[in-house]
């Protein structure tokens, strides 16, 4: 038995566009590197984590993620969005050896220990935990047994609705948490007022 984390992010050069009315390009580069350095520090805190990899297209993301001692995987190449990349990289983690998976996104700066440690506990006695954005329309966290059991829904703004949908009609049982620390995220200039003042 052995359970993965996986962290889906993009180039840093590339990622928190949604910002650059607020942020120069440079200054949203060190903010995703420093989110997901953040993200890859607490999952490697939490026991109930064995491995934790990365995916990206980007090979300076894929060689910092190796850098922190994380596994890096190339996107595949004939993806069609976020949850194609997804996929894929679970697949990749099943054939080494992942029995589950914990997906996380890469810019989650209230994510806690207790947090991960949350979503484990629950994910032994149910298929599927989702653990959505604020908005709760989103998904920042999806914990799966057996890894490949559910196919990715995430890239749509509905991803928690579609997981949840797809997961009921697979015939798996799902729970829904709900976490501050991890529904915050940062996309918008609000976000980065908020985090601002953490």
């Amino acid at each position: 038995m052995s359970r993965w984390a996986l962290i889906p992010i993009k180039g840093f050069d590339r990622g928190k566009s949604r910002l650059s009315e607020v942020l120069a390009p440079d200054e949203r580069a060190r903010l995703t590197r420093s989110l997901f350095e953040h993200v890859v520090q607490v999952l490697r805190d939490c026991p109930d984590i064995d491995s934790i990899a990365a995916v990206s297209d980007s090979a300076e993301a894929r060689a910092h993620a190796e850098r922190l001692g994380v596994l890096a995987l190339r996107d595949v190449e004939e993806s069609r969005g976020l949850a194609d990349v997804v996929n894929a990289a679970v697949q990749a983690l099943a054939l080494r050896g992942a029995s589950s998976v914990v997906i996380c996104m890469s810019d989650l700066p209230s994510l806690t220990v207790d947090d991960v440690a949350s979503v484990t506990q629950e994910l032994r006695s149910t298929d599927v935990v989702l653990v959505p954005d604020l908005a709760r329309r989103g998904t920042n966290v999806i914990a799966v047994k057996p890894a490949t059991a559910l196919p990715s829904c995430l890239g749509n703004d509905d991803s928690l609705e579609r997981h949840r949908a797809l997961a009921e009609e697979l015939g798996l049982q799902v729970s829904v948490q709900l976490h501050d620390g991890i529904g915050f995220d940062v996309d918008r200039p609000a976000d980065l007022d908020r985090l601002r003042s953490l």
